[in-house]
């Protein structure tokens, strides 16, 4: 049971981190030849410092987002593990009175390291987007 509080705890550090911008907690929640994909938009990336320029690429065209992710079901074999959980993504375009809700399901694997549970591979899944008018909230 620890090993999954560790695992879901990756996952909320990367959320969060990813939330406010800071590139380091989001990164180093992933081993340095770690892969994130997304293959609904046939992007993947590989290595640590491509998701890093990734993140803050996107970033630069939002005001805001927020991520929300739910609790993984883990499942540990030694110093591997496979989790898979929702995830809820808000955020303002900068410029523009509109907002979007983003839904999907992350499908991480994960590697014990020394330094903790690090993700060698994160698999988002989208399901749907939606877009609305909104007022801008505090940029980060």
């Amino acid at each position: 049971m620890q090993d999954a509080y560790e695992i879901q705890q990756v996952i909320n550090t990367y959320s969060q981190a990813a939330s406010i911008g800071d590139w380091d907690r989001a990164v180093g929640t992933y081993l340095p030849d770690g892969v994130w994909a997304i293959p609904h938009l046939g992007m993947t990336l590989d290595g640590a410092e491509a998701i890093r320029a990734a993140l803050v690429q996107f970033m630069d065209t939002m005001d805001y987002v927020l991520q929300l992710n739910t609790p993984a079901l883990v499942t540990v074999t030694g110093d591997t593990a496979r989790a898979t959980s929702s995830i809820r993504e808000s955020g303002k375009t900068k410029g523009k009175l509109q907002a979007f809700e983003y839904l999907g399901m992350y499908e991480d694997e994960l590697v014990r390291t020394a330094q903790g549970w690090r993700f060698s591979e994160r698999v988002f899944r989208g399901i749907g987007t939606s877009h609305f008018p909104m007022e801008s909230g505090e940029a980060h």
